[in-house]
């Protein structure tokens, strides 16, 4: 959490005040990217788990997670799409935006998929049939 007070203030002394708008904006645009590619996939892969994700606030769950058990193949396919759907995004807007706002959609998707990315290194050599299940202050993995 406090590398956040350390993005604002990197952000701070290289563009001002418009450095803090675009890390404000970054967030939004990169929250809704993360909601939007979910959305996505899960209605094209599985549609039936679509209502088994929501988007959380709890730390360090934040963004669209799942609220119920999910498998964790599942898990895994919806954070690869994420993560490079995500990098594109943030991609696209280099040749015409401002470097602050880039800066902060590359820092913003990074802070928010690192707690599933170091739970899906955690689970890299198990099966993908298992069970997912993440709580605000622990995770349980089920083998089936």
């Amino acid at each position: 959490m406090s590398t956040i007070l350390l993005l604002f203030g990197v952000m701070y002394l290289l563009s001002g005040w418009l450095g803090l708008i675009y890390s404000t904006i970054g967030l939004a645009l990169m929250l809704a990217v993360h909601a939007l590619v979910l959305r996505i996939t899960l209605r094209r892969v599985d549609e039936l788990s679509e209502k088994r994700w929501a988007f959380r606030r709890d730390w360090p769950w934040i963004g669209p997670l799942p609220i119920m058990d999910t498998q964790l193949s599942l898990f895994r396919r919806l954070h690869f799409h994420l993560f490079l759907v995500g990098c594109c995004f943030a991609g696209l807007f280099y040749p015409w935006a401002h470097s602050s706002l880039v800066i902060s959609l590359v820092y913003w998707h990074f802070w928010l998929l690192t707690p599933r990315v170091n739970l899906l290194m955690a689970l890299r050599r198990e099966r993908g049939d298992g069970i997912v299940r993440l709580e605000s202050k622990e995770v349980s993995f089920y083998h089936q």
